[in-house]
């Protein structure tokens, strides 16, 4: 028995470049579409949607349904929200090395990290593997799910056996399907940052 998890990343939101982007409800900006509508007929007649309640995913929806998807129902997961960067929300790598260099090594560390004033690291993969868990318990459906880079990158490595401190090895891209095949003993990757029809 198996479960396939279609995940999809939003398009890119109106933010400036590289910057930290999660509990901010920021909309899309109208870039880098494009890729959403060569992936439609892979998402064509799934089981069951799943969606973030951000303002970002939910517009990405929107731009797959205007694309010619024709999704029936669609629930609204909080657990599918982005981790909370705290006060590091909107700003860059390098604005953060700069004003705070002692804390950037302890989130280098990872695991037990807390963002400042934000979610810790190990509340939001706890959050990412009930979601797994909870698709796994579904045998032979296949589950969209539209969401986040982090929880993708997240989700990948728990299905894989990886430590979710190397989900940087993931570069999910923005409108880009990842796909995963969830069994008993694990997961398989199927693809990444997938535009277009598969062969």
């Amino acid at each position: 028995m198996s479960t396939q998890l279609y995940l999809i990343r939003h398009a890119p939101a109106a933010v400036a470049s590289g910057c930290l982007v999660g509990s901010s409800d920021v909309p899309l900006s109208g870039k880098g579409q494009e890729p959403l509508a060569a992936i439609v007929p892979l998402l064509d007649g799934l089981d069951r949607w799943y969606c973030s309640p951000m303002l970002r995913t939910r517009q990405t929806l929107e731009k797959l349904q205007s694309s010619g998807l024709d999704i029936a129902d669609v629930q609204i997961d909080s657990r599918l929200r982005e981790i909370d960067f705290g006060r590091w929300e909107g700003k860059s790598f390098q604005d953060i090395a700069e004003q705070e260099p002692d804390v950037i090594v302890a989130w280098q560390a990872y695991a037990d990290f807390v963002f400042p004033e934000g979610e810790s690291v190990r509340g939001f993969t706890r959050r990412v593997r009930a979601l797994l868990d909870d698709y796994s318990a579904a045998d032979d459906q296949r589950i969209a799910v539209m969401t986040h880079g982090g929880v993708i990158r997240t989700m990948i490595c728990l299905a894989l056996g990886i430590p979710e401190s190397k989900y940087l090895l993931f570069d999910v891209q923005p409108a880009s399907l990842t796909m995963l095949t969830l069994f008993d003993q694990g997961g398989v990757l199927n693809g990444l940052n997938v535009q277009g029809r598969l062969k």
